[in-house]
Protein backbone atom coordinates (compact mmCIF):
# COMPACT_ATOMS: atom_id res chain seq x y z
CA UNK A 1 0.00 0.00 0.00
CA UNK A 2 2.96 2.49 0.81
CA UNK A 3 4.23 2.18 -2.96
CA UNK A 4 1.18 3.18 -4.20
CA UNK A 5 -0.97 2.04 -6.69
CA UNK A 6 2.12 1.12 -9.15
CA UNK A 7 3.07 -1.57 -6.65
CA UNK A 8 -0.40 -3.31 -6.27
CA UNK A 9 -2.33 -5.45 -8.97
CA UNK A 10 -5.26 -3.76 -9.63
CA UNK A 11 -3.55 -0.90 -7.89
CA UNK A 12 -5.59 2.19 -9.07
CA UNK A 13 -8.85 0.65 -7.69
CA UNK A 14 -7.72 -0.75 -4.41
CA UNK A 15 -5.47 2.25 -3.46
CA UNK A 16 -8.87 4.45 -3.38
CA UNK A 17 -9.90 3.12 -0.14
CA UNK A 18 -6.39 2.73 1.71
CA UNK A 19 -8.02 2.94 5.15
CA UNK A 20 -10.89 0.57 4.92
CA UNK A 21 -8.83 -1.94 3.11
CA UNK A 22 -5.90 -1.99 5.90
CA UNK A 23 -8.08 -1.99 8.57
CA UNK A 24 -10.04 -4.76 6.96
CA UNK A 25 -6.75 -6.95 6.42
CA UNK A 26 -5.78 -6.51 9.98
CA UNK A 27 -8.95 -7.15 11.72
CA UNK A 28 -9.58 -10.62 9.72
CA UNK A 29 -5.97 -11.86 10.36
CA UNK A 30 -6.10 -11.46 13.67
CA UNK A 31 -9.51 -12.61 13.81
CA UNK A 32 -8.58 -15.64 11.42
CA UNK A 33 -5.62 -16.76 13.64
CA UNK A 34 -6.61 -15.86 17.13
CA UNK A 35 -9.92 -17.59 16.33
CA UNK A 36 -8.53 -20.95 15.58
CA UNK A 37 -7.34 -21.50 18.91
CA UNK A 38 -10.55 -20.36 20.11
CA UNK A 39 -12.01 -23.98 19.81
CA UNK A 40 -9.55 -26.08 21.27
CA UNK A 41 -10.33 -28.38 24.54
CA UNK A 42 -9.49 -25.58 27.18
CA UNK A 43 -11.93 -23.03 26.21
CA UNK A 44 -12.82 -21.64 29.46
CA UNK A 45 -10.46 -19.62 31.88
CA UNK A 46 -9.68 -15.69 31.49
CA UNK A 47 -7.71 -15.98 28.34
CA UNK A 48 -10.57 -17.22 26.50
CA UNK A 49 -12.40 -14.96 27.75
CA UNK A 50 -10.38 -12.05 26.53
CA UNK A 51 -9.41 -13.56 23.50
CA UNK A 52 -13.09 -14.41 22.43
CA UNK A 53 -13.95 -10.61 22.94
CA UNK A 54 -11.44 -9.64 20.36
CA UNK A 55 -11.97 -12.16 18.11
CA UNK A 56 -15.47 -11.19 17.93
CA UNK A 57 -14.45 -6.93 17.94
CA UNK A 58 -12.29 -7.98 15.23
CA UNK A 59 -14.59 -9.92 13.28
CA UNK A 60 -17.51 -7.31 13.31
CA UNK A 61 -14.67 -4.68 12.41
CA UNK A 62 -13.73 -7.06 9.51
CA UNK A 63 -16.95 -7.80 8.59
CA UNK A 64 -18.16 -3.88 8.58
CA UNK A 65 -15.01 -2.84 6.44
CA UNK A 66 -15.98 -5.81 4.20
CA UNK A 67 -19.48 -4.36 3.30
CA UNK A 68 -18.09 -0.67 2.71
CA UNK A 69 -15.47 -2.33 0.25
CA UNK A 70 -18.06 -4.11 -1.33
CA UNK A 71 -20.25 -1.70 -1.93
CA UNK A 72 -17.91 1.64 -2.42
CA UNK A 73 -14.79 0.17 -3.72
CA UNK A 74 -14.89 0.35 -7.28
CA UNK A 75 -16.37 -3.14 -9.17
CA UNK A 76 -13.95 -5.15 -10.95
CA UNK A 77 -14.59 -6.32 -14.53
CA UNK A 78 -15.83 -9.80 -13.05
CA UNK A 79 -18.10 -8.42 -10.29
CA UNK A 80 -21.79 -8.93 -10.66
CA UNK A 81 -24.99 -7.76 -9.03
CA UNK A 82 -25.51 -11.65 -7.87
CA UNK A 83 -21.88 -11.45 -6.68
CA UNK A 84 -22.56 -7.98 -4.45
CA UNK A 85 -26.01 -9.57 -3.17
CA UNK A 86 -24.32 -12.82 -1.97
CA UNK A 87 -21.59 -11.04 -0.10
CA UNK A 88 -24.20 -8.45 1.60
CA UNK A 89 -25.66 -11.86 2.81
CA UNK A 90 -22.54 -12.92 3.66
CA UNK A 91 -21.60 -10.45 5.66
CA UNK A 92 -25.00 -9.88 7.52
CA UNK A 93 -25.07 -13.84 8.71
CA UNK A 94 -21.34 -13.14 9.58
CA UNK A 95 -22.37 -10.42 12.11
CA UNK A 96 -25.46 -11.87 13.10
CA UNK A 97 -23.61 -14.64 13.96
CA UNK A 98 -20.88 -13.31 16.54
CA UNK A 99 -23.67 -10.62 17.89
CA UNK A 100 -25.67 -13.71 18.95
CA UNK A 101 -22.20 -16.20 19.56
CA UNK A 102 -21.71 -13.33 22.34
CA UNK A 103 -25.34 -12.84 23.59
CA UNK A 104 -25.65 -16.57 24.40
CA UNK A 105 -22.40 -16.86 26.56
CA UNK A 106 -23.25 -13.61 28.23
CA UNK A 107 -26.21 -15.91 29.23
CA UNK A 108 -24.37 -18.91 30.23
CA UNK A 109 -25.56 -20.73 26.94
CA UNK A 110 -22.21 -22.53 26.47
CA UNK A 111 -23.36 -24.81 23.37
CA UNK A 112 -25.56 -21.94 21.60
CA UNK A 113 -22.44 -19.67 22.24
CA UNK A 114 -19.87 -21.95 20.37
CA UNK A 115 -22.61 -23.03 17.69
CA UNK A 116 -22.94 -19.26 16.44
CA UNK A 117 -19.22 -18.31 17.15
CA UNK A 118 -18.23 -21.94 14.60
CA UNK A 119 -20.87 -20.59 12.14
CA UNK A 120 -19.12 -17.28 12.23
CA UNK A 121 -15.85 -18.61 12.12
CA UNK A 122 -16.41 -20.70 8.80
CA UNK A 123 -17.81 -17.87 7.17
CA UNK A 124 -15.41 -15.60 7.95
CA UNK A 125 -12.72 -17.98 6.71
CA UNK A 126 -14.19 -17.87 2.96
CA UNK A 127 -11.27 -16.65 1.42
CA UNK A 128 -9.47 -19.91 1.93
CA UNK A 129 -11.90 -22.14 0.94
CA UNK A 130 -12.53 -19.42 -2.49
CA UNK A 131 -9.17 -20.14 -3.45
CA UNK A 132 -9.86 -23.74 -3.94
CA UNK A 133 -12.90 -23.31 -5.55
CA UNK A 134 -11.75 -20.88 -7.99
CA UNK A 135 -8.37 -23.50 -8.17
CA UNK A 136 -10.53 -25.94 -9.33
CA UNK A 137 -12.56 -23.77 -12.25
CA UNK A 138 -9.25 -22.51 -13.82
CA UNK A 139 -7.93 -26.28 -14.02
CA UNK A 140 -11.54 -27.55 -15.72
CA UNK A 141 -13.13 -24.51 -17.16
CA UNK A 142 -10.02 -22.32 -17.92
CA UNK A 143 -10.19 -18.09 -16.94
CA UNK A 144 -12.93 -16.99 -15.11
CA UNK A 145 -15.92 -15.50 -15.85
CA UNK A 146 -18.32 -12.93 -14.20
CA UNK A 147 -20.49 -16.36 -13.53
CA UNK A 148 -17.60 -18.20 -12.56
CA UNK A 149 -16.26 -15.63 -10.12
CA UNK A 150 -19.76 -15.53 -8.64
CA UNK A 151 -20.39 -19.20 -8.61
CA UNK A 152 -16.83 -19.89 -6.92
CA UNK A 153 -17.23 -17.57 -4.31
CA UNK A 154 -20.34 -18.88 -3.16
CA UNK A 155 -19.92 -22.32 -3.20
CA UNK A 156 -16.59 -21.39 -0.96
CA UNK A 157 -19.04 -20.18 1.85
CA UNK A 158 -21.59 -22.39 1.56
CA UNK A 159 -18.99 -25.36 1.70
CA UNK A 160 -17.96 -23.59 4.99
CA UNK A 161 -21.68 -23.43 5.95
CA UNK A 162 -22.50 -26.52 5.52
CA UNK A 163 -18.90 -28.22 7.13
CA UNK A 164 -20.05 -25.51 10.29
CA UNK A 165 -23.50 -27.24 10.54
CA UNK A 166 -22.45 -30.55 10.37
CA UNK A 167 -19.62 -30.01 12.93
CA UNK A 168 -22.27 -28.33 15.24
CA UNK A 169 -24.44 -31.59 14.70
CA UNK A 170 -21.49 -33.73 15.56
CA UNK A 171 -20.86 -32.14 19.51
CA UNK A 172 -24.53 -32.31 19.95
CA UNK A 173 -24.77 -35.77 19.32
CA UNK A 174 -21.62 -36.40 21.91
CA UNK A 175 -23.57 -34.61 23.98
CA UNK A 176 -26.85 -36.35 23.88
CA UNK A 177 -24.92 -39.40 23.95
CA UNK A 178 -23.07 -38.70 27.27
CA UNK A 179 -26.13 -37.16 28.75
CA UNK A 180 -28.14 -41.05 27.79
CA UNK A 181 -24.70 -42.51 29.49
CA UNK A 182 -24.69 -40.48 32.81
CA UNK A 183 -29.08 -41.17 33.46
CA UNK A 184 -28.14 -45.08 32.78
CA UNK A 185 -25.52 -44.83 35.45
CA UNK A 186 -27.97 -43.09 37.76
CA UNK A 187 -31.01 -45.37 37.20
CA UNK A 188 -28.45 -48.42 37.89
CA UNK A 189 -27.92 -46.82 41.15
CA UNK A 190 -32.02 -46.26 42.10
CA UNK A 191 -32.91 -48.91 38.78
CA UNK A 192 -32.56 -49.30 35.66
CA UNK A 193 -34.01 -46.97 32.98
CA UNK A 194 -35.88 -48.32 29.95
CA UNK A 195 -34.07 -48.46 26.71
CA UNK A 196 -37.25 -47.20 24.64
CA UNK A 197 -37.35 -43.80 27.71
CA UNK A 198 -33.48 -43.52 27.34
CA UNK A 199 -33.64 -43.53 23.21
CA UNK A 200 -36.59 -40.87 23.65
CA UNK A 201 -34.20 -38.91 25.69
CA UNK A 202 -30.92 -38.93 23.48
CA UNK A 203 -33.47 -37.99 20.48
CA UNK A 204 -34.95 -35.14 22.54
CA UNK A 205 -31.34 -33.71 23.04
CA UNK A 206 -30.20 -33.54 19.59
Amino acid sequence: MAGGAAALPDGDRVTSAPVALVVHIVTVTVFGVLGAFQFGRRRRGVRHRVAGRLVALCGLVAAGTGLWLTLFLPPTPLDSVVLTGVRVVVVGYMAASLVLGFLAVRRRDFAGHRAWMIRGYAIGMGAGTQFLTQAAWLMVAGSLTVSGRAGTMTAAWLINAVVAELIIRRKRVRRAVRSGGTRVSAGRRGGAVPHDQLGRQIQAGL
